[in-house]
């Protein structure tokens, strides 16, 4: 076998595994995720409970935090009074 033979099925098992890799990290977030709100949503109607995911989201956080300006601290008491008030 030619050395470029070798690399190239080298790169892409390489490749293929950093996509199982990337898979694997994706579903281990899920998992997290998960848990999170199942422990945090502990208590919480369904209203509330549905608030709680987008509390929870990076998106959000960067919203509130980047192109609001809030302080990070005036976020987590807005999301909070949004759960407590979902009701």
């Amino acid at each position: 076998m030619f050395p470029q033979e070798r690399r190239g099925t080298t790169d892409r098992r390489r490749s293929h595994f950093s996509v199982r890799r990337i898979g694997c990290i994706d579903e281990a977030h899920a998992l997290a995720a998960t848990a999170c709100q199942d422990v945090l949503g502990q208590g919480l109607d369904g209203s509330q409970r549905a608030m709680l995911q987008p509390a929870l989201s990076f998106f959000t956080w960067r919203t509130l935090v980047r192109e609001a300006g809030l302080q990070p601290s005036k976020a987590v008491s807005i999301m909070v009074g949004a759960i407590q008030g979902a009701t």
